[in-house]
């Protein structure tokens, strides 16, 4: 009788083993992914100076890290980023059984994840942003950030010089706007050079005319430097903001005196065949539709991800 039951033990360990042996990758995904719906999730705010809490439409800040839908996703991702965390993991629900391909999708849009980087502080705006996807369910973010802790301090530095000089109390906020505007303006040009070479696939990364610190410190600016420069401007202000864009440009819309309006300083600092410094206001704080009565090529947008600037 003991050899017998010593015998049926070795074959139950044989079958257990042979039934894990086999199955192994969906034990441990089972497990995991039972592991991980009950773990709490809280996301580190390293930097308040910069956190934007306004509320958009296209993405909203969420303290719910277990991702039930392809919006979740958007959300999670832009609140990330709006807290300018530069590493963090959050878990797809159980329940939401196209998560991982979902995920994958979105992780490779390019178009898409730069939108969502339209909607946070240049601060804390991605440079590259890295998915690290595991079959349980687990997602990892790792941000590479734009601005360098340097860049923001000379940054920061600069715009207070320019608010010592030209900025009085008793000011509107749309007076300040407008100075901000004419100051950046007067102080830089558009880097012709570098919009040719990036337009002939020959760009090269000797400035910085692609963020703030082109307009404010180098004196040259792209599209993407000005509306950088602007957007920090406004969040200091406290006015709800965002940067549009499309294949070809971008530029701010500003939510002023109850309703949004857009902002472009690139097409205000046009440039000139006799190469003279010309200051223009034909796109400071207009509505959308006197945006494109002035260009409805140029400044063509996806209403999906910019519902406030169609509705304005």
């Amino acid at each position: 009788m003991k050899k017998f039951r010593g015998f049926l033990a070795t074959v139950l360990f044989c079958i257990v083993f042979i039934f894990c042996f086999t199955y192994k990758e969906d034990i441990v995904n089972f497990v995991m992914s039972s592991a991980i719906q009950n773990k709490e999730v809280t996301l580190p705010n390293d930097n308040d100076v910069n956190f934007n809490n306004y509320e958009f439409s296209f993405v909203k800040e969420t303290n719910d890290f277990h991702v039930k839908n392809r919006q979740d996703i958007l959300n999670v991702i832009y609140t990330v980023l709006n807290h300018g965390v530069t590493d963090f993991t959050f878990y797809c629900d159980k329940k939401y059984e196209n998560c991982l391909d979902e995920l994958g999708t979105i992780s490779n849009d390019q178009v898409l994840l730069s939108t969502i980087n339209n909607f946070v502080s240049p601060y804390n705006s991605y440079e590259r942003v890295y998915f690290k996807i595991t079959s349980y369910g687990e997602v990892n973010m790792t941000i590479d950030k734009l601005y360098s802790d340097e860049e923001v301090k000379a940054i920061e530095s600069k715009i207070a010089e320019f608010e010592t000089t030209n900025i009085k109390d008793n000011m509107s906020v749309r007076e300040k706007i407008k100075t901000f505007h004419d100051y950046l303006i007067n102080n830089s040009v558009y880097d012709k050079t570098r919009a040719e070479a990036i337009e002939n696939g020959k760009d090269s990364e000797n400035n910085n005319s692609h963020k703030a610190t082109g307009p404010l410190i180098d004196g040259i600016a792209l599209c993407s430097g000005y509306s950088d420069a602007m957007k920090i401007y406004l969040d200091k202000l406290g006015i709800p903001n965002y940067k549009i864009s499309n294949a070809n440009h971008i530029w701010n819309l500003i939510y002023l005196d109850g309703q949004w309006l857009h902002l472009d300083l690139t097409w205000d600092d046009p440039v000139t065949t006799d190469g003279s410094n010309i200051l223009l206001h034909r796109f400071f704080l207009i509505t959308t539709n006197e945006l494109h009565k002035l260009d409805s090529t140029g400044h063509n947008f996806n209403s999906v991800y910019y519902k406030e600037a169609e509705n304005s």
